[in-house]
């Protein structure tokens, strides 16, 4: 029944999101304005009293060292294995091999498992993919899609990204303590009150959001099935290597399940934004869908075994 009562959420959440799609329940411009509410403003927040209440000690800094490894190798064995894609599409393969959808994905997965106080666990393995997807991944796709990579676009890109103010700000009010005294103080109680109200509905409308984009295009199946297997088999080779480094350093279970979990999340979801040409859109759009699936499935079996 416990695990019931994790996944059921989940999949009711993501059915709702397809639905929603599938009978024009929502328009599009309304989903992007849900989205925009979601990832713009609640998410910044949550990441904001995570990330300022977490402990930040020699295991946050190895955790940041370890994932940014990670997805360096990731990367290049993306550009090795290329040729298995063949075509236009294995360009883009290194985009989908390396980077995590964290907020998008790992957040309200890790929220339904774990619940919102211990997402400092997850927010500490994304702090090294924020770094890497907004400076390397941005230079990176921007230069194959259009052979360069302009710096202003980068840097405005990088600005416009309230996420990334919302792990910028929760690491300096951690870091320095400011939110664990306002926390412990006599506004304590109001201040919970209020990210309690700003963050609650977070994980069901991200759900909803990932639901509604979930497309399968028949003709680039055969090379995004390829594209997702890749990954599958590659994340998994890694994750090995991943828990090898940290197994003597995490010991309660949130974080486990944080190491694990995350491991299984898709690629970051704005990669067909930087794909050019419509068939590679396509392509990357697809091979996301894919492996969103296959992450629902992670979630699902990981709440079997910790739930």
């Amino acid at each position: 029944m416990n695990v019931l009562a994790i996944v059921l959420p989940v999949f009711c959440m993501l059915g709702l999101g397809m639905a929603a799609n599938r009978f024009g329940w929502i328009s599009r411009a309304g989903m992007d304005g849900i989205k925009l509410v979601a990832t713009n403003i609640m998410l910044p927040v949550v990441l904001v009293d995570a990330l300022g209440m977490a402990e930040y000690n020699k295991v946050t800094l190895l955790l940041l060292a370890v994932m940014l490894v990670q997805l360096f190798i990731a990367t290049g064995a993306g550009y090795l294995l290329r040729p298995l894609v063949g075509g236009s599409q294995g360009r883009y393969l290194p985009f989908l091999t390396a980077t995590f959808e964290g907020g998008m994905m790992a957040y309200p997965l890790y929220i339904a498992l774990c619940g919102s106080e211990m997402l400092s666990n997850i927010a500490a393995l994304d702090m090294a993919n924020c770094i890497f997807t907004f400076t390397v991944y941005l230079a990176l796709i921007t230069a194959t899609g259009k052979g360069r990579s302009g710096g202003g676009q980068l840097l405005s890109t990088v600005l416009r990204a309230p996420a990334m103010y919302g792990v910028v700000l929760g690491i300096l009010l951690g870091v320095t303590g400011i939110l664990p005294k306002i926390a412990g103080s006599r506004v304590g109680d109001v201040y919970s009150s209020l990210i309690s109200m700003i963050t609650t509905p977070v994980s069901a409308l991200i759900l909803l959001c990932v639901g509604y984009d979930l497309k399968l295009d028949h003709r680039v199946l055969s090379s995004a099935g390829k594209s997702a297997a890749i990954r599958l088999v590659l994340q998994g080779v890694l994750l090995m290597g991943v828990w090898f480094v940290l197994r003597n350093f995490v010991a309660e279970q949130e974080m486990k399940i944080a190491v694990f979990l995350y491991a299984f999340m898709p690629p970051c979801f704005m990669s067909p934004l930087y794909a050019v040409r419509e068939k590679d859109k396509v392509y990357t759009s697809t091979t996301i869908s894919l492996y969103t699936i296959l992450s629902i499935i992670a979630f699902t079996i990981l709440s079997v075994i910790f739930g």
